[in-house]
Formats: structure tokens, sequence, C-alpha cells
């Protein structure tokens, strides 16, 4: 899971900057998943078993949440290049104009990528799920207001898009019992969380998928490792 990038030489406003990489360590990474034999694929055909088609040896899932513009200026190039492809959540309420959502926490508005951009991204193959309409904390709302969070950022979705999302991705990965009922009644074929610890490795189910979140703050070695894990995980389950 990734989520913003920083060009290199900029100074970070972030109260998060392990959530901030920069375009050329995002390339490192993606070179070697590319020359270890990995093979990006699609959340919803990672999910599907390879939907009809058998999955690559060594598949992976890149994931980018928030949907904003320094995806499509910084890391879109890059997977491109590497004829990658990556499965987006973009918060649908806000959709060219701002993550205002995080300013209580003192991040910085950042600009978010226009339906256009999204809708060409859409057609060259990238996946597009929902991050919900606000990117809300669900935990924090009542049932009725959880369960309009996600009916309208997949109604807009669909809407713009011709299709409606497969997947959600829960705001800031909290979730409990409630909210994976309400994404499978909604229409959602699964939803994501993130590891926020290390025995959610072995705690994943279809509607509580666990991401490992990639740190701009992190090596190449850290990198290493944490496909390692990832691929020790895979084998033990």
């Amino acid at each position: 899971m990734y989520h913003w990038m920083r060009p290199r030489g900029t100074r970070s406003r972030s109260r998060s900057p392990q959530l901030e990489i920069t375009p050329e360590l995002f390339e490192r990474q993606m070179t070697r998943l590319r020359d270890s034999g990995y093979e990006p694929v699609s959340l919803s055909r990672a999910m599907s078993g390879g939907g009809g088609a058998a999955l690559p040896p060594r598949p992976v899932v890149i994931t980018f949440d928030d949907g904003t513009l320094d995806f499509w200026e910084h890391a879109r190039p890059v997977l491109e290049r590497l004829g990658f492809t990556a499965t987006l959540f973009v918060v649908a309420g806000h959709v060219g104009g701002h993550s205002t959502w995080d300013r209580h926490l003192g991040e910085p508005d950042r600009p978010l990528m226009s339906w256009e951009q999204i809708r060409q991204l859409h057609e060259q193959g990238f996946e597009i799920g929902s991050h919900t309409h606000n990117h809300r904390t669900l935990t924090e709302l009542s049932e009725g207001d959880a369960l309009s969070e996600l009916v309208r950022s997949r109604r807009a979705l669909e809407d713009r898009l011709g299709r409606p999302p497969e997947f959600l991705a829960y705001p800031r990965g909290f979730y409990d019992e409630r909210h994976k009922r309400l994404a499978r009644e909604v229409g959602y074929t699964g939803a994501c969380s993130v590891i926020l610890r290390w025995r959610d490795l072995w705690r994943s189910d279809r509607y509580a998928l666990k991401r490992m979140t990639i740190k701009g703050t992190e090596s190449m070695l850290d990198f290493r490792l944490r496909l390692w894990l990832c691929r020790f995980v895979r084998q033990s389950t």
C-alpha cells in the first residue's frame, strides 16, 4: 500500500512523512519487483484467482490510497514504463479538489486527480476502487452515516466510470464487523484494511484484506525483507 509521492529535494510538510515516497525510490522498488519475477495484478484478478486465467507465479497487488495528483504525475509514468498495473482507491466526493479530510491531523491539503484523469487510468487498465465518499473514519460514524459513505461513493464511481467498484478501502484502515457487513450488503466484493499489528498478517478475510504499508523512510533492504515476509505468509496460509 502506498499513499503519496514527494519529489526528491522538496521539503515535506507532512505529519506522516513515512507515507511519502520519492519517485526515484518508488522506481527502484518497482524495478526490484520486476527483476525478482513479480507480476503486478489488479486486486480483482488476485481475489478471483486469476479470473479464468492462472495467476502468475509471483503475483503482487500494488495499491494507492486517496487518489492524489502526485500519483498521476510521478507514480503513473513509472508503472507505465514497466508495464505494471495498480489498484487505486479514490475519495469520490473530493475528486478534482483537495484532501481536506486530513486538516485536523495537521496534514497539508494535497491536490487530487480529476475525473478525466481517473477515467483515463480506468481505460488503461488501472483498477479504481472506493475510499468512501468523504474519507470519514467509519468507526466514528453511526451505522446510517457509514452506509451513506459506502453507497454514495459506489454510485458516483459507477456514474463516472460506467461500472461500480468491486473493492473498498476503509479510511485509515479502521473498521469493525458492522462495516464488513455493510460493505457486503452494498455490493462490494471485498474490502481492504492495513496491517496495524504483525499478528494481522495471519488474520485476513475478504472484507478485511490486510495490506502492507510501504514506507518512504525505509531502505531497499527493508523493502526486500517485506517482500520475503509476504512470500512467507502466502506460503504459510
